[in-house]
């Protein structure tokens, strides 16, 4: 059997970048056709802070990778669509600048009925249904409040291999 991972910022991330100025629109992308309405390019700033941390993946205020995983991600996906966000920093003294990704992930319905919620709704044991997952290697859990990214062991097993910052894989129970 397959195994899957949830994608996100690692927990050893102590101080990410804090993005100012990035349109509502853009945050919390969820189906196509908001996602084809986005800018091609936009650019935002973030807080830039004495030891701010630039991490390969951010979820906050939208789910953004680096440079390093869109190029992994188009070699599993090549249709894979994405959204530049292009971060300065906002105070004038300071001239740093990173790039980053938004990605427009398919998102499948294939929570398990095991899967455990809190009262308010959100996950609290994510639990994926073997039976309803997708021919594709990396995409998003539809029937949940948060914005959860998937992806296969092969594609995790890459993202090991290539060691980018701020990246974390936590196994997903898969029944």
């Amino acid at each position: 059997m397959e195994s899957y991972f949830l994608l996100h910022m690692s927990d050893r991330v102590q101080r990410p970048l804090t993005i100012l100025g990035l349109p509502s629109r853009y945050q919390r992308v969820v189906d196509k056709k908001a996602f084809d309405r986005l800018d091609q390019a936009i650019v935002a700033y973030f807080c830039a802070e004495a030891q701010e941390e630039i991490p390969c993946v951010l979820h906050d205020p939208s789910f953004l990778i680096s440079d390093e995983l869109k190029k992994l991600f188009c070699l599993y996906m090549p249709d894979l669509q994405m959204k530049i966000v292009q971060l300065f920093a906002g105070e004038k003294e300071r001239h740093e600048n990173c790039m980053y990704w938004l990605p427009y992930f398919r998102s499948v319905s294939c929570l398990h009925k095991d899967a455990e919620r809190y009262p308010d709704g959100s996950i609290k044991k994510l639990i994926i249904d073997k039976t309803r997952l997708p021919h594709i290697p990396i995409f998003r859990v539809n029937e949940i409040l948060e914005f959860r990214v998937i992806v296969e062991l092969s594609v995790a097993e890459s993202i090991l291999r290539r060691c980018p910052y701020g990246v974390g894989l936590t196994p997903v129970e898969v029944k």
